[in-house]
């Protein structure tokens, strides 16, 4: 009887570590998912700037319809003397995506370079 008794013990040891395993597993792949779908939501963004977007400098932000919200930052690169000399603008392009998950807020960044045509401030 001790040894039934011991082995229940056992076993819902073992079972209670199992599930706990079992349950950060399935938290981290939902994190993951998220992650994802905030990195596929930024380079969409960043590839939308001038297409649908126009390419100038300022900060812009909004939210999606599946509840991330962005904030889309354009700066302009190099001093007034290299951006005189280039043939082209250059932006320095930031994209966050925020969300919340569970504990908190979660953001996922991109940053980069982009070219486009000179403005005429004349």
């Amino acid at each position: 009887m001790v040894e039934v008794i011991v082995a229940i013990a056992i076993l819902s040891l073992t079972l209670t570590v199992l599930l706990d395993v079992i349950a950060n597993s399935i938290q981290q792949t939902s994190q993951a998912e998220k992650m994802a779908e905030a990195g596929s939501l930024a380079e969409s963004l960043m590839a939308k700037l001038g297409i649908e977007r126009p390419i100038r400098e300022g900060l812009d932000a909004g939210q999606f319809a599946n509840g991330f919200r962005w904030r889309l930052n354009l700066q302009s690169f190099g001093d007034a003397a290299d951006r005189q000399q280039w043939p082209v603008a250059a932006y320095k392009v930031s994209v966050e995506i925020r969300w919340e998950d569970g504990g908190g807020e979660r953001s996922f960044a991109l940053t980069t370079l982009r070219l486009a045509p000179k403005v005429d401030t004349r």
